[in-house]
C-alpha cells in the first residue's frame, strides 16, 4: 500500500509563518479564505509569505497533532506500507522539506519526499498512490480528475477548501482520516 501526505496545513501547522508573514507586511491577520493567495493578499505580504518559506523558520514549523510523528513513524514500519511526502511549494527545496520533517521526529528517507517542478496531481499519478491526504482544492480536483484516490483535509483553518466537502470525503484531521481510511484496513 503507497499513503502519500501534503505538508503544509496537514501535517505541519503553518500558522506562526503565517502570523509573522502578516506582522512584516504590517497588516492584521485574516484567514485564507482562497487558495490563491495573490489574489486575496497584498504583494508585500505574499512576498513575506514566500521569503519565509524559504528561511529557516520552515524547518521549526509545529506538527499539527503532537502524535503524528509517532503515528507516522509506526504507519512507516509497517510491512507492505510505503509512506511518501508530496508537496508542492512555490520553491522547490527537497532538501529543506527532508529537514523538516526530519527535525519534526518523522524518521523518513530522503527518497520518499518529493518537492519538484511539475502539477502534484501529475506527479500523484506517476506515483500511484493508493490513497492521498490533501488540502489544496486545486490539487484534490486534479487527483479527481486523474483518478488518484484522494482524501481532504479540511477544517476551521481551510477555508479555501470548504467548497469541495460535498465533492470529495474529508476529514477535520489527519489522525481521524488516517484512522479511519490507512490503518483500520492493515490492521
Amino acid at each position: 500500500m503507497i499513503v502519500s501526505f501534503d505538508l503544509d496545513d496537514v501535517i505541519f501547522n503553518m500558522r506562526p509563518l503565517t502570523l509573522e508573514a502578516f506582522k512584516r507586511a504590517g497588516l492584521p491577520f485574516v484567514k485564507q479564505t482562497s487558495w490563491n493567495i495573490d489574489e486575496i493578499f497584498p504583494k508585500k505580504l505574499c512576498d513575506n509569505l514566500i521569503d519565509l518559506w524559504a528561511s529557516d523558520m520552515l524547518y521549526t514549523m509545529p506538527v499539527l497533532d503532537k502524535q503524528m510523528p509517532y503515528i507516522l513513524n509506526n504507519l512507516m514500519a509497517q510491512p507492505g506500507v510505503d509512506v511518501l511526502f508530496v508537496t508542492e511549494r512555490r520553491l522547490k527545496q527537497p532538501e529543506k522539506t527532508f529537514r523538516q520533517l526530519r527535525n519534526a521526529g518523522i524518521n523518513c528517507s530522503y527518497a520518499q519526499v518529493y518537492d519538484q517542478e511539475g502539477l502534484k496531481s501529475d506527479i500523484l499519478r506517476e506515483i500511484g498512490p493508493d490513497i492521498h491526504f490533501d488540502d489544496s482544492p486545486n490539487v484534490i480536483q486534479g487527483c479527481l480528475t486523474k483518478s488518484v484516490p484522494v482524501v481532504m483535509i479540511s477544517n476551521n483553518s481551510t477555508l479555501y477548501n470548504h467548497h469541495l466537502r460535498g465533492v470529495v470525503k474529508y476529514y477535520t484531521n489527519l489522525r481521524t482520516a488516517l484512522n479511519k481510511e490507512v490503518l483500520n484496513k492493515i490492521r
